[in-house]
């Protein structure tokens, strides 16, 4: 009859769906290796609780030691910055590391080309989304961003790495070894260096190697992305509703960077400087600072845009500690 026909044809949709959902699942697990954002919340969570939290870009991810700064500053801190992390992702990682343990203090590493650009579309735009545990925290992240992408981001993650379908045995390989289980960094492939600690990635130094050519993006507040000061406001927001401290820095990139466009970085800093006055958050931009200990030649750098050797980001961090105390005295005072 016809009530049967139709309850037959609701159950072959859902036995379809759900071999769809059991189909992707498994490209999922065969096309995507193991990851920086797999391994930091992981450790951000089994290995708090922390005092500081450092966020922000890849210039924090190669940049910024948590062991040296901790070695200055006597705090326990976690580096929580990572490539193509733009403001809305970092809003969301923050939150996520802040669900099992609350840090003292959060501080945003921030790269204003990250505030001028739109994301891409691609792999990196669910990068980050596609390793949070389930949580309200990542609904609501799906429904402010994954949505807005393009449906195979949405539905089917494994479409933007079917490349690595080439790769399947050896990333299974990798996912049912000790290593993968008990979160080894040694599993993760890091081109020119390695996981070093607690999210700092040590970019090893090579002599004589191609550092590329001039390729910041110059600053123009006229194309400053809505979502990026919306989601600046709403860190601002549940800092201070969570009762945790925040401050933002900004990396030092070589000094031939910032003379061969000396007008983009004034401007940027004399932006950002009225932006986190106006929301009463301390900022420091170590690009004009004259007393920073380190080499801002492009011997510390394996790129003009401003990544650091891991040899230069240790020393950058022991001054950073030095600032983030300095800090605390007159906090204190």
């Amino acid at each position: 009859d016809m009530k049967s026909k139709k309850r037959f044809k609701i159950i072959r949709i859902i036995l379809f769906l759900a071999i769809c959902a059991v189909l992707s699942g498994c490209l999922n697990w065969i096309t995507m290796p193991p990851n920086v954002v797999w391994m930091n919340l992981h450790k951000v969570k089994e290995e708090g609780p922390f005092d500081y939290l450092f966020i922000g870009t890849s210039h924090g991810q190669y940049g910024i030691s948590p062991g040296k700064v901790d070695e200055v500053t006597g705090k326990k801190s976690f580096n929580l910055c990572m490539a193509d992390e733009y403001p809305v992702d970092t809003y969301y990682l923050m939150k996520e590391a802040c669900r099992k343990q609350k840090p003292e203090k959060i501080i945003y590493e921030l790269d204003p080309s990250y505030w001028i650009l739109d994301q891409r579309l691609g792999s990196t735009s669910i990068f980050f989304y596609k390793e949070f545990p389930w949580s309200l925290n990542k609904a609501e992240y799906f429904a402010n961003k994954i949505m807005e992408l393009e449906f195979r981001g949405t539905l089917f993650p494994w479409s933007y790495y079917k490349n690595n379908l080439l790769l399947a045995k050896e990333t299974a390989k990798k996912k049912l070894s000790p290593a993968y289980q008990s979160h080894d960094p040694k599993i993760l492939d890091v081109p020119g260096g390695h996981y070093a600690d607690r999210g700092f990635l040590y970019q090893d130094k090579v002599e004589g190697a191609d550092k590329g050519t001039f390729n910041n993006v110059p600053w123009d507040e006229g194309q400053i992305r809505p979502a990026a000061l919306a989601y600046f406001r709403k860190m601002v927001r549940f800092c201070k509703e969570e009762g945790i401290e925040l401050e933002v820095i900004t990396l030092p990139v070589p000094a031939d960077t910032i003379a061969n466009m000396p007008d983009s970085f004034r401007q940027s800093d004399a932006y950002f400087k009225a932006l986190t006055k106006k929301y009463q958050v301390p900022y420091k931009n170590f690009n004009f600072d004259d007393g920073l200990n380190i080499d801002r030649s492009m011997e510390g750098y394996w790129d003009y845009d401003g990544h650091m050797y891991g040899e230069e980001a240790e020393r950058f961090s022991a001054e950073l500690g030095k600032y983030l105390s300095e800090n605390e005295t007159k906090k204190e005072n």
